[in-house]
């Protein structure tokens, strides 16, 4: 390879990171709209949960895709696998924040029941391209995958059966967080791009 040429996961991380930064992006930017008109909107803690953890798979993404970076030849099948994750995550983003001035944007909590159906969907249309992905690419077994089937079982019969139960939405955000927290202090060491 010359000096001046980029590889071949170079060029595709570049289309991935453009992805992940329009959905970084809409979480910052309309998140901040908010924050500005913080005396007119009543925020929700578990949506607050949520908006966090939808940017943190963001910045997750990133780090996992790294992992891919030995791959030399890359196809237009490979690269729309790839990509599916990061598009499923900015939908999220998308929907997850409101984007007009509306009703609705005052009162996160009603915003938030009205649309976590297809958040959740989103979210686990995404679980299943990560588990495809952790198989596929980085040899991963569905045992050790465990953990994300049930989550994606959870977030599938919670968006499915339109549960609306304030105190089950709370728990949920409750363990995300904690699962969240957990997985950054012992899976420290993955976090890492050398």
């Amino acid at each position: 390879m010359l000096p001046n040429q980029i590889s071949a996961f170079e060029y595709v991380s570049i289309l991935i990171s453009i992805i992940l930064g329009l959905g970084i992006t809409q979480i910052l930017s309309s998140f901040s709209d908010l924050l500005y008109n913080h005396k007119h909107v009543k925020f929700y803690w578990p949506h607050l949960i949520w908006i966090v953890f939808i940017l943190f798979l963001h910045f997750q993404d990133w780090f996992i895709t790294y992992q891919v970076k030995d791959i030399k030849v890359w196809s237009l099948p490979k690269l729309l696998f790839i990509i599916a994750y990061p598009i499923t995550l900015f939908l999220c983003a998308k929907m997850l924040l409101p984007t007009n001035e509306t009703e609705e944007r005052e009162d996160m909590k009603k915003f938030y029941f009205s649309q976590f159906p297809v958040i959740f969907i989103l979210v686990g249309i995404s679980i299943l391209f990560s588990l495809i992905f952790n198989f596929t690419f980085l040899g991963m077994s569905v045992k050790d995958q465990l953990l994300q089937c049930v989550f994606l079982a959870t977030i599938s019969y919670f968006s499915i059966a339109k549960i609306k139960s304030n105190l089950l939405h709370k728990i949920l955000s409750i363990t995300i967080l904690i699962a969240t927290l957990v997985s950054i202090l012992f899976e420290n060491n993955e976090w890492v791009i050398n």
